[in-house]
């Protein structure tokens, strides 16, 4: 899709507004989100090194939203920084760009604790045979203890094969790159009742925000803190939904911003996803 002056959470929403049926066709959705979002809620209790995150949500209308800060709000370190570089650049050498496109994203609908759940997820790549493919980078001897959090990530994006540039300990990519397929993974990385507990907790944590958001158009920050036993809710007031988005769901017509804005390339929902539940160890606080 061209660059528009749209936030990346917001061309989910205007793929609603394009798509057969718009806001009427949301009849089944309760949680509207980006896969970034669900893998990092999902990934808590499983992450060695209890990284942090922070979210913002609203429910408005029966509807719950969930998108990440804009990427200018988080507060990345220089760790970060390298790591997010050395992917980026990795994934422009082995990919041949189509021309005109700036990324591809998938709409997916699916069921989620116990609330019907449509998100956008980012194609890496597509191969020859139309298989989706997750580009990744990562050092040589941590590939089994990553790659947990690349199937959350790469089953909640219907993707189908793990690829992988291994680094040495220098950083450098110097061998022939690593294809794992999905299918391979469950049961030899994954076991069965680490992927239940991933899935399982991110339920847990939809179900307890649906029920927790009051329904109106105020911004909640979601937030766990590194090495914290609780994930807080808080509100500051400010509005979350933007104006067009708003309009088009009150049915009015559209202003000179939306119409200006170029049809962006995604796919029709598709997929479905397990079901599961846990007891989770970490306490919910309003």
């Amino acid at each position: 899709s061209r660059e528009t002056s749209f936030p990346q959470w917001e061309k989910g929403l205007k793929w609603i507004h394009g798509s057969k049926g718009g806001y009427h066709s949301l009849s089944d959705v309760d949680v509207i989100t980006q896969r970034g979002v669900l893998k990092d809620i999902g990934y808590t209790n499983h992450n060695y090194y209890k990284n942090p995150w922070k979210f913002q949500a609203c429910k408005f209308k029966g509807k719950m939203y969930i998108k990440k800060f804009d990427e200018e709000e988080q507060n990345w370190d220089a760790w970060c920084l390298k790591n997010s570089y050395w992917g980026k650049k990795f994934e422009e050498l082995i990919m041949e760009q189509e021309s005109g496109t700036k990324a591809t994203y998938n709409m997916l609908k699916g069921k989620i604790g116990n609330r019907n759940c449509l998100l956008s997820a980012e194609v890496d790549a597509v191969t020859i045979e139309g298989k989706h493919m997750e580009v990744k980078t990562c050092f040589a001897n941590k590939l089994t203890s990553k790659i947990p959090l690349a199937w959350l990530q790469s089953h909640l994006g219907k993707v189908d094969v793990l690829y992988y540039g291994l680094k040495d300990k220098q950083g450098k990519i110097s061998s022939k790159p690593t294809e794992i397929s999905m299918d391979q993974v469950a049961g030899r990385y994954v076991k069965a009742y680490e992927a239940n507990a991933m899935i399982g907790f991110l339920g847990d944590v939809i179900d307890w925000m649906y029920t927790a958001l009051p329904d109106a158009d105020e911004t909640w920050v979601l937030e766990y803190k590194k090495g914290a036993r609780q994930i807080s809710l808080k509100c500051n007031k400010e509005k979350f939904l933007p104006s067009w988005y708003l309009q088009f769901i009150e049915g009015t017509k559209e202003d000179d911003l939306v119409r200006q804005v170029e049809a962006l390339t995604l796919t029709h929902p598709i997929g479905r996803f397990e079901q599961c539940s846990i007891n989770c160890s970490t306490k919910y606080v309003v």
